[in-house]
């Protein structure tokens, strides 16, 4: 007991790594940032989302015990909807007796944070595809295209983009998944032009005092600037 007391304690600094999810909209680097707090709501750290989505936030700990802190969304750029989810995050901080090292374990109560943001402009309409789940670390190749075929005025963007799924390990029992677009976001562009429609216009000439020879009053048909679109004559 005495050799545990008298073993200086080495601090350690520990790493968190989560994910943030962007919809509608491509992701990029340093877009949205994040806090880490203490349960008195002391904020310990803060970081912004790389390129690809991942989000590490650090804590120092210079003794054992349970730290319970929590991670949330503190700022997003406009256009875009926060997440105002708050995730308990839960250190387990181990003294080893020997060396004075610490070991961190952490644990996610509410399950492992991920972040997801929905743009809200009103060009791109979005596309969600149902949530994919995945097992295994590595790197996961899909490939998106339009279904639907050209028809009532609107042409197929035939297209087809490729989407990169990165799945990693952080360490303590979490898969990070995080989407890659290799040919920048996906935008599929429909064009719509309906056909032409035809009417013809015409009205009616009345002679008095003597017949009506065909074609000998001509008539002009303007549009709203006063340009002359057509002629004709009676019949």
């Amino acid at each position: 007991m005495d050799n545990e007391i008298n073993v200086p304690v080495l601090p350690i600094n520990f790493d968190i790594r989560l994910s943030k999810i962007a919809i509608g909209a491509p992701l990029y680097e340093s877009e949205f940032e994040f806090g880490l707090y203490d349960n008195s709501g002391q904020k310990i750290d803060s970081a912004k989302n790389d390129a690809n989505g991942e989000i590490k936030l650090s804590a120092e700990f210079d003794s054992p015990g349970m730290y319970k802190y929590s991670v949330k969304e503190t700022d997003a750029p406009p256009d875009w909807e926060t997440d105002t989810k708050e995730y308990p995050v839960e250190f387990k901080v181990s003294k080893n007796p020997q060396t004075g090292e610490l070991t961190v374990e952490v644990e996610y109560p509410d399950g492992l944070p991920g972040f997801i943001n929905k743009f809200k402009g009103e060009k791109c309409r979005l596309i969600e595809f149902p949530e994919l789940t995945f097992d295994e670390p590595g790197f996961y190749e899909f490939t998106l295209k339009e279904l639907t075929s050209s028809g009532g005025g609107w042409t197929t963007d035939d297209r087809e983009i490729k989407v990169i799924v990165r799945v990693i390990d952080d360490g303590f029992g979490n898969l990070i998944a995080t989407a890659e677009y290799p040919d920048d976001f996906p935008e599929f562009i429909n064009k719509y032009k309906a056909k032409p429609a035809h009417i013809i216009i015409s009205a009616c000439k009345i002679a008095v005092g003597a017949p009506l020879p065909k074609g000998r009053f001509e008539f002009g048909l303007y549009d709203s600037d006063g340009k002359l679109v057509s002629t004709a004559r009676n019949d």
